[in-house]
Formats: C-alpha cells, structure tokens, sequence
C-alpha cells in the first residue's frame, strides 16, 4: 500500500474522513491519581463561589451568534503583559479574516473594555461583548483578583453561556481557521466536556498518553517524574488536556463542573489550566459524574506536532489526504508568527484574507 493510501487508511479509520465521526474514547481519570494531591497536601478546598449568569445583553448576543445551539466564543483580555498583547496584536488581522471566512458573523468575543468592543466590531465584523455589571459580577469576592486572568475569563464566560442553555465551544485567539467545526460538533456522543490534546501522532492520531480507550498509566507516571520540582498539584503535563480548544454542553453536570473550575483557580495553588487537570481529575474518574471526552487531534489540531509531521512529509502527502478544521499555534514568541506562516504556505490564504494583516495594527 503506498504511502498516499495509508494516511487515508488510517484517518478513516479514526474518523476523520468526510462522513465519518470517530471516537477517541471516554477520559476516566482513576481514583488514586486524586489520592496523589491528597498525599501532598496541595489542594485546599475549594471556595464557595457564586453562579454566573448572562444578563439580558448578553442573552440577546448569544441570540444572535448561536449556531445549531452552539456559541463559539474566545476571550480578549488585557493581562498586563505587554509583550504578550503586542504577539496577538501583530496575528490579529489575519486569524480574525480566517474566523470571518469560516463562521461569517457566528462568533463572539468577550472583552473587557469599550474600546476592544468597537474594535472587535468596526474592525473584525464579529459580535463583542462587554458590560462593566456583567464584569463585576463575574469577578466578585476572592474572583476579583483574576481580572486580568485570561484562563479564568474563559470559565466565567462559559459559565454564562451553559446558564443561558446553550453548548459552548472556547477557542483561544491564537487559532487558524481552515473549516467550520460545528457540524462535526453536533455529530459527536453525548458528553459533558471535550477537551483538544496538544501531544500526539499528527500521521496517526494516536495520543501519547492514551491508548486503545484507556489512559497509559506508565506514561503518565513518566512525564510526571519530569515535573519533580512543581507540586504534584501542579504538573500540568501530568495529563495535557489543553484548555485552548473546549466543548461544553448544557447539562447539569457541564454547570457545576465549570463553577468548579473557577473554585479551583480562585482557591489555588495552580494557575488556570492546571487547576483545571485537577478538576477534571476529581470529577471524571470512576466516582465522578463528569462525562469526559478528548477531540479528535487531527480536526482539532494543535501546532507542534502538525508542523512535524508535514516537513516530514514535506507537506504535499498529509496537505492531500486530510486538513484539520482548527489549528491551535500554541507556541511561544516569534513561533506564533512563523507557524502561522507556515500553515498559510501549506494550505493556503482565503482570497478575501489575503491582504489581510499585512501590516502591524496594536490593540
């Protein structure tokens, strides 16, 4: 069989060909991984933190930008770093052209000024959101001091929009858009969270740490020893379910799981995605109640290991037989620019995002 038809053998036979949904398979954290924290005495209890809801301006919003009952939304923050914004700011244009191509008007952004609602409007055509009641009610209490945390606005802006009763679908701003995800969405099995995975086969699909629908305990075990410095507590590679590309769906569970994500944030001592690994821990193993699913890695793509794998192939072969619907670039610095670079060289520019961008526009 040549090389040709065994990457269509192989996507086919995960799912990803067209027609067709593959699953990875159930995420159930086992019990004793919680035990872990228990022994190290990291995890306080959570806090008690108040529910969050959607005002009329926003229900009105998400009226607007649903699609198939489902909100696809980002966030855009200002975090006081200043290199960071300048990084986004430079991609900008042309990532905002790709979401403007694919979803049209179907998007939406919370923001958390005025100023990033006009510009989000006037200047990328997609709905923006912002209300300073909204804001202080979202980040009340112990929440206050996470204003400037884009990993929390993530889970109160979810928080809102399952309140409102409709699934929601996160993407980090740092994500290329090559095709519309949402009728895939809506084909998957009932399930509370889909989380995207950041290490596997970007030939195969096959994840690291997880095989023939079970968690690869050894590897695990093994990527932790190489956190021995952080608290088991916080070892965010202990299970790398990536938090820049989630699915939540409107059901009670999905609602007191993403509330507890924010407890865990608030009540530390890990910062957002790695406070999310430890909710996921407690509520999706055989005693939790959390229906836990992983995204198909090669729709949902994340960078590194597609880039790979497409200079192993010098391209042509894997650009032929399959093309992810999102590419998360979570990469640092520079990279960012060159890996969107890359992609646009692989699988080219929309005809109508081809000027975009091209010249440097800071927020």
């Amino acid at each position: 069989m040549g090389i040709f038809r065994r990457i269509i053998s192989t996507i086919s036979t995960l799912g990803v060909a067209p027609g067709l949904t593959g699953v990875l398979g159930e995420l159930l954290f086992p019990d004793y991984v919680a035990d872990w924290a228990a022994q190290e005495q990291c995890l306080p209890e959570i806090s008690q933190e108040e529910p969050v809801f959607a005002d009329q301006a926003l229900k009105d919003i998400l009226e607007k930008v649903v699609d198939s009952g489902v909100v696809v939304f980002t966030v855009f923050v200002d975090t006081r770093d200043r290199e960071e914004g300048r990084r986004f700011a430079r991609n900008m244009d042309t990532w905002m052209c790709r979401v403007r191509s694919v979803l049209a008007s179907s998007f939406l952004a919370f923001v958390d000024s005025e100023k990033l609602r006009k510009h989000f409007e006037s200047q990328y055509g997609v709905s923006a959101y912002f209300s300073k009641e909204w804001i202080k009610e979202a980040f009340k209490g112990r929440g206050d001091g996470e204003r400037h945390d884009s990993n929390y606005w993530r889970w109160v802006a979810m928080e809102s929009i399952l309140r409102a009763g409709y699934s929601a679908f996160y993407v980090d701003t740092d994500i290329m858009w090559l095709g519309d995800p949402r009728p895939h969405l809506g084909a998957l099995p009932v399930a509370d969270f889909y989380g995207s995975c950041d290490t596997y086969d970007a030939g195969t699909g096959s994840v690291r740490w997880y095989q023939n629908g079970s968690l690869d305990m050894e590897q695990l075990r093994k990527e932790s020893k190489e956190h021995d410095d952080e608290s088991v507590c916080c070892q965010g590679f202990l299970v790398p379910v990536n938090a820049g590309i989630v699915l939540m769906r409107p059901f009670p569970a999905a609602i007191e799981a993403v509330l507890r994500f924010r407890q865990r944030v608030i009540s530390g001592p890990c910062w957002g995605q790695a406070a999310m690994q430890w909710a996921l821990f407690e509520l999706c193993g055989p005693r939790g109640l959390l229906r836990c699913q992983l995204l198909e890695p090669l729709r949902f793509a994340s960078a590194s290991p597609l880039m790979q794998e497409l200079r192993r192939k010098r391209g042509k072969a894997l650009q032929a037989s399959y093309q992810p619907s999102l590419i998360h670039l979570d990469l640092d610095g520079k990279m960012k620019t060159s890996a969107n670079q890359f992609f646009e060289r692989v699988f080219g520019v929309p005809k109508e995002c081809s000027k975009e961008g091209r010249q440097r526009q800071d927020l």
